[in-house]
């Protein structure tokens, strides 16, 4: 068993640390026989995991030769563990356990590399980013406006526009290219080879309010023109796709570190969140829902299997109460429950905080980045984790909802999933 003390890292506040268990950071006791892996985050640093690694005596039945494993750094201890961090802007980690010193190295996040830039750039120049002629009630940006932005919220960061662009080219129906490219990854196959089957169904069959396979600028922001059928458009898919997928995980790179390099929201101000989940009309339905977490066994192929799990078997599975799910892609959220009821299509999430926690960990408000005048966002980049608390069945307009209630964990930087 092992508690945290203290952490520090230059000047960061405290609360820029979490783990991402949900629990308290600090005077929490983990650990034990089969406990999981815990991984604190050092927001838009790094992350330091820590394994318990204890063994059984089987004469006496009790714990004996106690270790934890500290970003692979063993350390054998007795009874309890009390650590503490201090943390260098190298990476590097002076590491405390019961007064003794050790060292070791974080984990640290990627940076942005000039491949990915260069491909978010193309994007740019393409002109499949930003979304071109979005409908009313959109406004669009100017390049000055983004630059602005830029300026306020990245100041000196020479990748600002790009951070500030990928954030307003997510609120656009852009978010439709970005959800399709990476939670239709089989993520357990080298690769991660996408299900282009299903993702010709889900936009042949998109009627979110002003955008729909017929229109030449929806289809533009897939690099292709409108399809006569189903068919035609998964042809044309098998065709782009290997040009268009680095493209679009460039994109969500950048958009990830943009979120992680601004403010946490307070909990406070937001004591819960809210998300109308499957809200592409016509296009995703619920049984789209499983498949957009890393959990979800359908990951591992066969790659002729459609990404694809009916709701009532996944509430009996990886979305089962007392589970933990990590997304493929960002989920938004808004501060409005009467405007989630909304836009859900067949599934409502209600988001607590973790325990205790004085700021959502890991995310941030973009609203200011919006093309939706008005429209309040909270995003959540992947991978991030939550706990499933509980969920109901309701009745909005008529139909059912299943309202799932979940517990925010935070950003976890690589799934942890054993």
């Amino acid at each position: 068993m092992w508690t945290l003390t203290s952490i520090s890292y230059g000047s960061c506040a405290v609360d820029r640390f979490y783990n991402c268990d949900g629990k308290p950071l600090f005077n929490y006791t983990r650990g034990g026989l089969n406990s999981p892996k815990s991984r604190i985050m050092i927001s838009g640093f790094g992350y330091i995991d820590i394994l318990d690694n204890v063994t059984l005596n089987e004469t006496k039945s009790e714990y004996e030769g106690l270790m934890i494993v500290v970003n692979g750094l063993s350390i054998c201890y007795e009874v309890e563990a009390s650590i503490s961090f201090v943390v260098n802007e190298d990476g590097s980690f002076a590491l405390t356990v019961n007064d003794s010193p050790y060292s070791g190295s974080v984990h640290r996040l990627p940076k942005l590399e000039g491949k990915t830039v260069n491909a978010f750039d193309q994007m740019i120049s393409k002109g499949i980013v930003p979304y071109l002629d979005p409908p009313p009630p959109c406004v669009q940006k100017t390049t000055k406006e983004l630059q602005a932005l830029a300026a306020a919220n990245f100041p000196s960061d020479p990748l600002g526009f790009q951070k500030a662009m990928s954030l307003y080219d997510w609120t656009s129906a852009s978010f439709i290219r970005q959800d399709l490219f990476n939670q239709l990854q089989y993520t357990s196959l080298d690769g991660h080879p996408l299900d282009l089957k299903t993702m010709a169904r889900v936009i042949w069959g998109c009627n979110y309010p002003g955008y729909t396979h017929e229109d030449a600028n929806f289809m533009n922001m897939f690099g292709l023109t409108p399809p006569s059928n189903e068919a035609s458009l998964y042809q044309s898919l098998q065709r782009i796709w290997p040009d268009l997928k680095p493209l679009a995980i460039a994109e969500m790179l950048i958009y990830t570190q943009a979120i992680l390099d601004l403010p946490w929201p307070t909990v406070k101000e937001y004591p819960k969140l809210y998300r109308g989940a499957m809200s592409m009309s016509g296009g995703y339905n619920t049984s789209d829902f499983s498949p957009s977490m890393f959990e979800f066994p359908g990951n591992a192929g066969p790659i002729d299997q459609p990404l694809v799990q009916s709701l009532d078997d996944a509430l009996k599975g990886i979305l089962a109460p007392g589970s933990i799910i990590t997304t493929k892609g960002p989920w938004s959220f808004s501060n409005d429950k009467a405007g989630a009821e909304v836009w859900q299509n067949g599934i409502l999430v209600t988001l607590n905080p973790p325990q205790g926690a004085t700021h959502w960990p890991g995310c941030a408000d973009i609203t200011t980045f919006s093309i939706n005048p008005g429209t309040f966002e909270i995003d959540m980049p992947p991978p991030c984790r939550y706990h499933v608390d509980s969920y109901e069945w309701i009745t909005i307009k008529e139909k059912p909802v299943c309202h799932i209630t979940m517990t925010l964990l935070g950003y976890c930087a690589e799934p942890m999933i054993d």
